[in-house]
């Protein structure tokens, strides 16, 4: 009996059933992720950087984002504290992922607690989030989050060791950079549903906009803060009621 044939026995077909539906929902922004993957493979090959740093950094870090500010704004020249402070300003959004899925996570044994924390991104909070109260049994929930979140993160990684290999043979003309935007877009599209998100996505954007000649990409983190500053001192308090929180919990189980 193979490790494959032993997997299958221990999991349920129910569970396994709820991976590949996990994957299947995440596969439109997989595809993005992996292209997304390929422009950063090509980038971090331009930088001359040896070909096994940018492989472990990018499976080890899991944070195209981070990344790619990272060699941006070392490539301007700007000082590396203006460097730091930006790489830390990125990453910090993951807290924020975290504290809002804490809750949800909190029923999961530590193992998938883990695995799942690893395994997070921007398009898997969004996706944890919008699908959380639509997968009431946790157990059923987590086989769908692993579904999901990994096939992300693999085809994401697997595109940037690509783009690694190929970086010196894709033509500059590609201007595969333009998928970025429009995974964010997508996520955007499919999570902001209330009256709050859209208030903060349009002062985002306009901000954005407005301030785009800011240097080293600054107006990005300031559009962010626009974001959330003005829309929690506009919005009514009531607008934040009734919306799902996470907190209807079910009782902590220890099935597969």
């Amino acid at each position: 009996m193979t490790d494959l044939d032993a997997f299958s026995l221990r999991v349920p077909r129910h569970l396994r059933r709820q991976f590949v539906e996990g994957a299947k929902q995440m596969l439109p922004l997989s595809v993005g992720g992996a292209v997304f993957g390929l422009a950063m493979g090509a980038l971090i090959a331009a930088y001359n950087m040896p070909n096994w740093a940018g492989a472990v950094g990018t499976v080890m870090l899991n944070a195209g984002a981070a990344q790619l500010a990272l060699m941006d704004l070392a490539d301007k020249g700007a000082p590396w504290v203006i460097i730091i402070a930006t790489v830390a300003v990125v990453q910090a959004r993951f807290a924020l992922y975290s504290a809002s899925l804490a809750k949800v996570y909190q029923v999961f044994p530590r193992r998938w607690r883990i695995a799942l924390a690893f395994l997070l991104t921007d398009q898997a909070a969004a996706f944890e989030k919008h699908f959380t109260p639509l997968i009431p049994d946790p157990v059923r929930r987590r086989w769908f989050f692993l579904g999901g979140a990994s096939l992300f993160a693999g085809m994401a990684i697997a595109g940037t060791l690509v783009g690694i290999l190929l970086g010196p043979v894709l033509p500059r003309s590609w201007q595969v950079g333009f998928i970025v935007p429009l995974m964010f877009l997508a996520i955007i599209l499919r999570t902001v549903s209330d009256r709050p998100g859209v208030m903060a996505a349009v002062v985002a954007a306009a901000v954005a906009v407005t301030a785009h000649a800011m240097p080293y990409g600054s107006n990005v983190i300031v559009a962010t803060l626009a974001g959330i500053l003005v829309t929690r001192l506009v919005a009514p308090a009531s607008w934040y009621r009734g919306a799902p929180t996470g907190e209807d919990l079910e009782p902590r189980e220890g099935a597969p």
